[in-house]
This record gives C-alpha cells, structure tokens and sequence, in this order.
C-alpha cells in the first residue's frame, strides 16, 4: 500500500512546468514578513537545507533574497539530493549527526518519534494548512514541519463531451450514477481505466472511499487503530459497494482490465471516454500529451452532496533538532511556508497544501482542483493508516470487483491481517 501511495504522489511532478515567476519582487508585508530596518541582524553564519524538490519558478531564489533582508551576512547552503535516494540518505545524516538545518523530508513521523526534529508548534503558519496536511507533520499533538504541497483526486471530465451531451458535474452520488448512465447510452465509454497497471485502481477508488471513511469520523483509521472500528464495517464496505456500482453498471471501459495508465489516458485525450478517475497530475500529464484539451473537474460527492477529498502531503519540511541555529531556522521555514513563496513554487506545478494560496495555472482544471481542496473537507489516503497485508485485502477485493467476481471474506482477512501486523504501523 505505502508504496503506491508514494508513486501516487510522486507522479504529481508530472505537471506541466512553466516559466519563472515575477512574484519574487513582491513583499511579504501583509503576512508579517516584512523586515523594519531595526530588525535586521548582521550575524554571519550558514544554514544548510537539503531538498529534492524541483524548481521551476524562481522559488527558492526569491526565499533566500527576503531571508537577507533581516540576515545580509548569512548564507543559505541549498543542498539538492538525489530524487530516487533523499530519503536514505537523510536517513543516513540524522543516524551520523551530519544532517542539514532544515530537512525536505516525507517521514516526518518517523524522525519525529526518533527525537531527530525540532516542536514547530508554536509557529503562526501551522493554523494555514489543510487538515489532510496537519495530520501528517504532526506527531502525539505536536506539528514538527509544514506541507508544501499536496496529491489529490477525482473526477477529471472532458468537457467538449458533456457540452454535446448537455452534462453538468453531478451534485450527489445518485446523479453521478445517471451521468454515467447516460454517457453510456451515447456510446462512450463514462470512465477511462488503465488497470493493467494495478496502482490505477486506487486512483479510482481514492475518491470513493475518503468519502466513506472519514465524512462521518474524521478519525476512522485512528478509531480502528484504537480497536472503537473494524476495516469491516460500515466505512470500507460503503466505499466498495458504490465502487462495485460502476463497475456492475459497466461504466469502465470494456479493455479497462488489459490496458495500462498510458494507453487509457491517450483514450481520455482521444474522446473515446468522458472521465478518468485519477490524481491530480492528471491535467499536466495531458498537457504533455496535447493542445486544447478542455478538461473539466469535479470532486465525487456521496448521497447527500458531501465530500471528504483524499489530499497527500508530498513535500514537507522540517528542522533538525541539532540545529545550532533555531530561531534563524524557524524564520527561514516560515519564509518557506510564506503564502507569497508558495505562490511562486505552486505555479503550473503543484496544488498547495496552505488554504491560503492562491496559484496560477495554466489548465483551468488545476484551478477547479484547488478550489475544490479549498471548499471540502480533507483527509489522509484512505488505508494511510491501515497496515500493507490489510491494504492487500482492500486491493484483492477492488480486483474481485473489476473482474466480475463475487466478494467473499476479503474485508474480515483485512481486519485479521491488521491486527497481526499493526505494531509496525506509526501512530499519533
């Protein structure tokens, strides 16, 4: 489970990138980031950052020129890593003592609970963020780093397709059903699967099931930790029925079962189905793919018109608690998570985990997706929570599903597992 969690969000980097911003030259004044001359400090030192994140806006040049407003004597060491390896080697320089003042980091609860990070708690931007993104950086009630962005998912639609067929985006569960029914009828395939590549499924049953699970209890997965919910019960279950709804209703594509991720997205761009159920990298990877694509968005609501949208943290950032120098990090971190700052990074790339920020985006979908994150509750990936031999029940069932075949003990297995192996799991 974790690891297609973590391809899940990696593939956000898939969005089409643009030019650099002219959003560094703009002050920071209304988020209390200006700097009055008296508060300036002459101090010589050095902070060390290491990160991965790609930038292609200008950010972190703009970050480190407001930093020398209040520090003109200090230097910001920008240590880029390796992609495919930051992880272990951040791993490697917490275990030495050898690691950089301020950590890009996706384990945050992980080096929090081994004492490697410093009580961010206290800081004004931690009331800024989404709630999917505070559960994340945080650790037993303390918030130990800040999300820059997020991965979430939904209903990406062609709307070329609905203007013919006279559709809007449904407002409930029920009329979500009709709206597939009725593209059927007109002889395109309603939503576009790729499930040769088995990771797809969950972008389609991702926004089903965070719904399920967390629109009544926000605290589902922890409730199940806790031994007050079981994986089989009225949550999950929920969330595979209406999953076994579209597919019972043959609202996938007849091939959804022997294609993969590139070929269906080529039939999403081809006009030979409405809608593909997937991450938000969706409107990038399009765009990689072609011109004038008029994508649309809309969140899956249940019967009710709620929704709870599945919104990943990717990049966070964190201070090493070794650090010789915390308040001079601190304020750099807040530069970082400053909404002005964030603008510039989230430009054409990525969807920000702040409520506050507003982006520009070049695919009109990106900025339904945004505002959509803005408007809905959010919450961690459904099975975040849940440990990988349970997540491969969850999956074995989803695969039962798809391919026609009845449901037998697949949930009451995925609650055996969890408790067999829920030691590994870190918890708040």
């Amino acid at each position: 489970m974790r690891k297609w969690i973590l391809v899940l969000t990696a593939m956000c980097l898939s969005i089409t990138m643009a030019g650099c911003s002219n959003m560094a030259e703009q002050s920071s004044q209304e988020n209390g980031q200006g700097v009055p001359e008296e508060d300036r400090t002459d101090e010589t030192f050095t902070l060390r950052v290491s990160y991965w994140a790609q930038d292609k806006n200008g950010y972190l040049d703009a970050v480190d020129k407001k930093f020398k407003e209040k520090y003109p004597n200090a230097t910001i060491e920008w240590d880029k890593l390796d992609e495919k390896n930051f992880a272990e080697a951040t791993d490697s320089e917490l275990t030495s003592g050898q690691a950089a003042d301020i950590l890009f980091t996706q384990k945050i609860k992980e080096y929090a609970k081994a004492g490697y990070l410093l009580d961010l708690s206290d800081q004004q931007w931690t009331q800024r963020m989404i709630d999917s993104a505070k559960q994340t950086v945080s650790y037993k009630g303390k918030t130990y780093g800040g999300a820059l962005d997020v991965s979430t998912f939904g209903a990406y639609y062609n709307k070329t397709i609905f203007d013919s067929l006279q559709l809007q985006p449904p407002g409930t569960w029920d009329e979500f059903i009709a709206l597939c029914a009725r593209i059927k009828e007109a002889g395109i395939s309603p939503i576009l699967g790729g499930f040769k590549d088995t990771w797809t499924i969950q972008g389609a049953y991702l926004p089903i099931a965070a719904t399920s699970e967390f629109l009544d209890n926000p605290d589902f997965e922890w409730d199940v930790y806790a031994g007050k919910a079981k994986i089989d019960g009225p949550e999950v279950n929920d969330a595979l029925r209406k999953f076994q709804e579209l597919a019972q209703g043959g609202f996938f594509n007849p091939d959804a079962m022997q294609i993969g991720y590139d070929e269906s997205t080529q039939q999403f761009i081809d006009g030979k189905g409405a809608m593909q159920l997937m991450g938000s990298w969706t409107p990038g990877v399009v765009d990689s793919k072609t011109s004038g694509f008029n994508m649309g968005f809309f969140a899956i609501p249940d019967e009710n018109g709620k929704t709870v949208m599945a919104a990943a943290p990717d990049k966070q950032v964190s201070i090493n608690a070794k650090t010789l120098y915390a308040v001079e990090a601190k304020y750099l971190v807040s530069l970082l998570l400053d909404k002005e700052m964030l603008a510039i990074y989230s430009k054409n790339v990525a969807l920000s985990a702040f409520k506050d920020v507003i982006a520009e985006y070049g695919n009109p979908a990106m900025k339904e997706v945004q505002r959509a994150l803005q408007l809905h509750p959010t919450s961690i990936n459904p099975g975040h929570l849940f440990t990988q031999s349970a997540n491969a029940a969850i999956s074995e069932a989803l695969n039962r599903i798809l391919s026609g075949k009845e449901l037998t003990n697949e949930l009451k297995e995925a609650d055996e597992n969890y408790i067999k192996d829920k030691a590994s799991l870190i918890m708040d």
